[in-house]
């Protein structure tokens, strides 16, 4: 009943903030009206999704301690994120009025190579990270309703998705992420207190842990079964490489003016420290149920963290609000995920193929619509391919840094940084990420955090290989103040 009224409220504010779209500005932009706290609450919905929610717990019942490798980062990325390619952004939008990455890339840069480069990743991206969180959301679904088949449920999510997203654009999209935002913090903060209530309870963590066995005690082992060079590798790509994720760089284009930037990185810090909460407590719940055995009937690992509840006696009340949660924050990923990609097929890659976009909102609604049912197919797959969404998350994450952290990091604030060397580096690093996948297959995360290694690398070593061109003046102000 709880997750259902919440989807029909976000449908509703959505459709609402609809009304108000009447431009591409409005569509793409959200109308450049943002302030701190919608900003600040709409980065951290769009960047927890059904990833933190859902494959949180059922990753850490799997790994264990190492799991937190993850998530540590969150402590300090908002204010990264915030004071180096966020800044920037939020100047070149001042200064340009960029509405996309691609536009803010090719306005430092020039030229198109690294702009066309810069909307093939994020389209690609878009599409599988887009089709994770339907995926996510039909596996939640089906765990409530066993009777209603996967299929269907996935269905049900789309039709939702593109009632509102199709038609608002990223004005919906912010709108809605506030109320999913405020959900998944009351979700977390509830959860993790049910949940503490487990970990107290005897014999404890340790002791249920330590009565299963050898294999079960190394769950608790500071990199769980990890091994260390994983543990950290995930330490490193989930902190440097949040510079890259379009999803929460998108936003900074919103701001209504750069001043915001003062208590962006509070509000966001704050609304995914507390939503983080939710991996901590319910993963560690899961470590005790599963050692216990008391998770052996889980059909997936993905519904560990729903399964928890029913395992540990938690009041349906707390059981429906976490679904409601898992149900917003799939949504606040999926429809900024809608949008980039709708943008980057319907204005991003003509122009880098020196293409006129053609004006209005129908053509970008149109690709909006081809961006869904191309998720719509990933979705399908990886339901029937049973893969764990954590990995599968932890990989687009991974794409998106090795593609765009690097030229988000130094190409927005080191002048030498030259548009050949930033398009280098995007090839680079998205092949690279690509042949090892090929090569070690199921390895995250190794072959991103190597891509991301080298894209920095030739980042580096091809502008100071590369002419140095002179900045124009509007270039050169972004990138001093």
């Amino acid at each position: 009943m709880i997750p259902s009224l919440a989807l029909l409220a976000m449908v509703a504010v959505g459709l609402l903030a609809a009304r108000r779209t009447r431009s591409t500005e409005d569509y793409l932009v959200a109308g450049r009206r943002l302030g701190a706290v919608r900003a600040g609450l709409s980065v951290a919905a769009s960047a927890f999704s059904g990833f933190v929610f859902l494959g949180g717990a059922g990753l850490t019942a799997e790994v264990g301690a190492g799991s937190l490798f993850i998530i540590v980062p969150a402590g300090f990325t908002a204010a990264l994120l915030c004071r180096t390619a966020g800044r920037r952004l939020a100047l070149i939008a001042a200064v340009a009025g960029a509405r996309t990455l691609p536009e803010a890339i090719r306005f430092r840069f020039g030229g198109r190579a690294a702009e066309a480069l810069a909307a093939v990743a994020i389209l690609g991206g878009s599409i599988v990270y887009l089709g994770v969180q339907l995926a996510a959301l039909a596996r939640a679904a089906s765990f409530f309703q066993p009777q209603i088949a996967p299929g269907w449920a996935l269905l049900l999510g789309f039709g939702a998705l593109m009632a509102y997203g199709l038609a608002g654009g990223m004005l919906a999209s912010v709108n809605t992420d506030v109320l999913q935002a405020v959900i998944m913090v009351a979700a977390a903060v509830a959860a993790f207190a049910w949940a503490a209530g487990v970990l107290s309870a005897p014999p404890g963590l340790v002791g249920a842990v330590a009565d299963a066995g050898p294999g079960a005690a190394s769950l608790l082992d500071p990199v769980g079964v990890l091994g260390a060079s994983t543990g950290f590798g995930l330490l490193l790509l989930f902190s440097v490489g949040t510079l890259g994720q379009p999803h929460m760089l998108h936003k900074f284009l919103m701001l209504r003016s750069p001043a915001t930037l003062r208590l962006l990185p509070a509000v966001i810090g704050t609304a995914q420290g507390l939503s983080l909460l939710v991996w901590i407590g319910l993963g560690g719940a899961a470590v005790i149920l599963a050692a216990t055995g008391a998770l052996d009937a889980v059909r997936h690992t993905d519904e560990t963290a729903l399964a928890v509840f029913a395992a540990g006696g938690a009041p349906a009340v707390l059981t429906g609000l976490v679904a409601a949660a898992v149900v917003s924050a799939v949504l606040s990923t999926a429809d900024a995920f809608l949008n980039l990609g709708a943008a980057a097929l319907a204005r991003d890659l003509p122009r880098a193929l020196g293409i006129a976009p053609r004006p209005g909102l129908r053509p970008v609604r149109l690709a909006g619509l081809l961006t869904g049912v191309a998720a719509l197919a990933v979705a399908g797959a990886h339901l029937a391919g049973g893969g764990l969404i954590a990995w599968l998350g932890t990989l687009g994450f991974g794409a998106f840094a090795a593609a765009l952290a690097p030229t988000m990091a130094l190409g927005l604030s080191w002048k030498r940084v030259t548009g050949a060397a930033a398009a280098a580096s995007m090839g680079v690093g998205l092949g690279a990420l690509l042949l090892l996948e090929v090569l070690r297959p199921n390895a995250a995360p190794g072959p991103a955090v190597l891509a991301l290694g080298a894209a920095f690398l030739t980042l580096v070593v091809v502008s100071l290989l590369t002419p140095r061109r002179p900045l124009p003046d509007q270039v050169r102000l972004a990138m001093t103040l």
